[in-house]
């Protein structure tokens, strides 16, 4: 008959003139396999479209992992067997490790039925396995898979596919090594190597934690890729089949919910953690530096008072306009910071030390020597008043400092105590009994002299239990 193939205008002017040569998107491992059987590099050749190097870099990596060629791309014993199989070097693989594992029936059956593109039925899983290729082998098969199991198979092409589970589970491991996956939640996975897919719901494969993805369908538009077949593998397979790719890593780690540091000490293949242990004792100086990023990620408000800390950091701001003092920085609070985590591991010791004062102290230990000195004659912490009681002098970003305290307390102190050298007076708050403030002030002397009789008249009748003299100083 005729066809006559029928498209929307929008979607015929968007097409191609003409289809991407397979070698520029194709999996070059095969091709790349039977030019190391004849002793050739595909840079050797003259092509008509020459193959992108990073197609043959991965093909050639693959190759190497699956045992085929050596470090030099030279073709191994097992690339031999590999390339007697009409087949891509992963399915050969399979089909040769299943055979070392007395699984050869399963791996021939796995091998034709993906070869021919089969997949699961849609529609959800309607059992749990291990594999989505067993459930495959029992499903109903294509003509074209059932001949390529026939020419695998040979003298035995009409037997049924049978052979050990784990060894052919194991046989799949050995063919697609780089795409371990372990389960995060629900059918989220993560993959060796890093980023992370979705198992499909047509997936036997709904309990296994650890899994190889078999058939991965990158899903630009969409989201994940999707893992269409998986088969459910061992951690302990890893370290038997692939020790010189499992890593010892140790180091200190964040506890979010204990709000400590951890030291861990993990064995990973390829970015997944296979085993972890915690509990040893951490490394002081990086445990502090760890507790330290993420107290400041908490905020110091946590661990320091923030009307203490503002105040202190004016208080310096102040000295450091009126004299040679170096004010604080931002790197300063986390330098001290660190000082006050050394030799702790948790949120509840840091918050203990801050409470005595560790903090203010942190800080003042990195300053230069004779700092300290400097800012108590500039900007004291304190003064004393005529009856000997010390004051606290308050300080505030953007304003004067000052002092509060009751009236009578200045009785005796004719003029405005003054600070920064005698350049600067404070702001005297004068508070009536009640400590609600009467007067203030930066100039002591004219309040007892224009202003005062007419407080004292006000504050003795509202307050006569106390003494309110006629000549305060």
């Amino acid at each position: 008959g005729r066809v006559i193939r029928l498209y929307p205008e929008a979607d015929y002017l968007r097409r191609p003139a003409q289809d991407t040569p397979e070698i520029l998107r194709q999996d070059l491992s095969e091709m790349v396999l039977h030019l190391a059987a004849l002793g050739l590099r595909a840079e050797e050749l003259n092509w008509l479209d020459p193959p992108p190097q990073a197609a043959l870099g991965a093909a050639r990596a693959l190759l190497q992992r699956l045992g085929a060629v050596d470090a030099w791309h030279r073709l191994t014993p097992e690339g031999r067997r590999m390339i007697r199989y009409s087949l891509p070097p992963r399915l050969s693989k399979l089909v040769i490790e299943a055979e070392r594992r007395g699984a050869a029936g399963l791996g021939c059956a796995a091998a034709a039925l993906l070869s021919a593109g089969q997949r699961l039925p849609a529609g959800g899983a309607a059992a749990v396995g291990e594999s989505d290729l067993e459930a495959l082998v029992e499903s109903a098969w294509s003509p074209m898979a059932r001949k390529i199991y026939r020419q695998l198979r040979g003298e035995r092409g009409d037997a049924p596919p049978q052979g050990s589970s784990e060894g052919f589970r194991i046989a799949v491991l050995a063919a697609f090594s780089d795409r371990v996956a372990r389960r995060r939640s629900g059918d989220e996975l993560m993959l060796a190597g890093g980023g992370s897919a979705v198992l499909s719901r047509d997936s036997v494969v709904r309990q296994a934690e650890w899994l190889a993805a078999i058939d991965i369908e990158e899903r630009r538009e969409r989201g994940l890729p999707l893992v269409r077949l998986a088969s459910a593998i061992r951690p302990e397979w890893l370290l038997d089949l692939f020790p010189e790719r499992v890593a010892e890593k140790a180091g200190l780690e964040w506890n979010r919910k204990g709000e400590r540091v951890e030291a861990v000490s993990a064995l990973v293949y390829e970015g997944l953690v296979l085993e972890e242990s915690r509990g040893a004792q951490p490394e002081p100086q990086a445990a502090a530096q760890l507790l330290a990023e993420k107290a400041w990620e908490a905020g110091l408000d946590r661990f320091v008072e923030r009307e203490e800390l503002e105040e202190l950091l004016a208080r310096v701001s102040f000295a450091a306009e009126h004299g040679p003092v170096r004010p604080f920085t931002e790197q300063d609070l986390k330098e001290a910071l660190v000082r006050l985590c050394e030799g702790r591991r948790s949120f509840g010791e840091l918050e203990a030390a801050a409470a005595r004062g560790g903090f203010r102290r942190a800080l003042f230990e990195q300053w230069p020597a004779g700092h300290r000195r400097l800012l108590e004659e500039i900007a004291p912490e304190k003064i004393r008043l005529p009856s000997g009681r010390p004051l606290r002098v308050r300080y505030a970003q953007g304003r004067t400092p000052w002092v509060a305290s009751r009236l009578q307390d200045f009785f005796g102190m004719k003029e405005t105590p003054r600070i920064a050298g005698g350049k600067v007076p404070l702001v005297a708050h004068l508070l009536a009994p009640n400590q609600r403030p009467v007067q203030t002030t930066t100039d002591l002397a004219g309040f007892w002299e224009r202003l005062y009789p007419q407080v004292r008249r006000e504050l003795s009748r509202r307050y006569p239990r106390h003494a309110w003299p006629e000549r305060p100083v």
